[in-house]
């Protein structure tokens, strides 16, 4: 019987492997920056993150109880859980904090056939002021991601808050039918809709929002026409130009018409993906009032990668380490295991077989990966790529195993 339910998966060799190379790799870059690995809890309270995001990923919130009988729903944004943790464990002088996780987010799926569950990788910074903390994320996400051995990142920089303050010019029903096209794509409908807006300053910046993407002369256009906000654009403009400096301009595409379908972000955004295919791998940005909904002063930003995607469309390198399959034969195992222990510490990788019986345990060992045949009875080792035999004393070195 099946035990893994329609929406979730197993994921294992060498995608996980992958997987797990690139999370050290993440944290190994991160953590020297001051950010503290973060476990959040799998149930979210329900009443609580409905009133912290929108109708569409309420409709997509996978609910349960907890064991006590409160309404929950499994993980569904781990940001939520960030600030929840700063603002129930942490005083306001203890602030700015930064933090790093790995973990799964669960929401139903849009549609059947998809996954219900995500792996995520992401880091979060809570509670500075003053400028710096996007470009240190965005810089760090950069450097991590460009040290990969997959296709070229792309990064599409937007800002909610001059939608957000350029939107109040417009009747609500026009404004909730404009930004419901952005966040569903209907780019069709929108140019419909942004045609029959009624007369106001900003007609002309709405009519052109879907198409304000590209380098910096976007940014100085889109100060022209957002008559009455031109201010709205400054803080894009600042880390821009702090990410061109830092040598990241060739990556960087602005996308003024970037939306989100979580309610709390509130400023500066972006989306991360592959250039060559469009794939997004990942996003993120500021949400300073979800701060303020806890109590606390002070901005945030924070991103996520969708690590199972990262990891299918990054290279696993070349192993350094050969591999060798040691067969135990019967052996004592504390023997076995010293000897493995042994030959790990020479830099190689080692996988043991138990069993006693072995009629093909070449052609086993080659099928496994392994180069190198460890035969614990005869104390040798083989080359299965040469046949070459070495005693296994003259491989370690010296009388070991006599």
């Amino acid at each position: 019987m099946k035990l893994t339910p329609r929406g979730c998966r197993n994921v294992g060799g060498d995608v996980a492997m992958v997987a797990e190379d690139l999370r050290k790799d993440f944290m190994d870059t991160f953590i020297p920056y001051g950010y503290k690995p973060f476990w959040p809890a799998g149930l979210q309270l329900l009443e609580a993150i409905t009133a912290k995001v929108n109708a569409n990923l309420q409709n997509r919130l996978v609910v349960t109880n907890s064991f006590h009988g409160e309404p929950c729903a499994l993980r569904a944004d781990i940001t939520l859980g960030v600030v929840d943790y700063c603002a129930s464990h942490f005083e306001a002088h203890e602030r700015p904090l930064r933090l790093c996780y790995t973990e799964r987010i669960y929401r139903r799926p849009k549609s059947p056939d998809k996954n219900m569950e995500r792996l995520q990788m992401g880091a979060e910074l809570i509670g500075w002021e003053g400028e710096g903390a996007d470009v240190e994320l965005i810089g760090l996400l950069l450097a991590y991601l460009n040290k990969l051995n997959c296709p070229k990142i792309g990064i599409a920089l937007g800002d909610v808050s001059l939608i957000q303050r350029a939107i109040k010019y417009l009747p609500r029903a026009y404004a909730m039918s404009l930004l419901g096209c952005l966040e569903e794509g209907k780019m069709d409908e929108y140019a419909r809709i942004a045609r029959d807006l009624p007369p106001s300053p900003l007609s002309i910046f709405f009519e052109e929002l879907p198409w304000l993407k590209g380098n910096a002369e976007i940014l100085y256009r889109a100060s022209r026409l957002l008559k009455g906000v031109e201010e709205a654009i400054e803080p894009l403009k600042s880390i821009y130009a702090e990410l061109v400096k830092m040598g990241y301009g060739d990556c960087i595409v602005i996308d003024l018409s970037l939306v989100r379908e979580l309610d709390y972000y509130s400023g500066p955004i972006f989306d991360v993906y592959f250039e060559d295919t469009g794939i997004p791998i990942g996003g993120g940005g500021r949400y300073d009032t979800l701060l303020e909904r806890h109590g606390m002063l002070g901005q945030a930003v924070g991103f996520a990668l969708d690590l199972e995607v990262l990891a299918l469309n990054t290279v696993k390198p070349a192993a350094e380490a050969q591999k060798i399959l040691l067969w135990a034969q019967g052996s004592q195992p504390a023997s076995v295991l010293a000897c493995a222990k042994e030959i790990t510490s020479l830099g190689y990788c080692v996988e043991i077989m138990w069993r006693e019986r072995a009629p093909e345990v070449s052609e086993l060992a080659r099928k496994r990966g392994c180069n190198l045949l460890l035969d614990l009875n005869k104390k040798s080792i083989t080359d299965l790529v040469s046949g070459d035999e070495t005693f296994l004393d003259d491989f370690l070195g010296g009388d070991i195993y006599d």
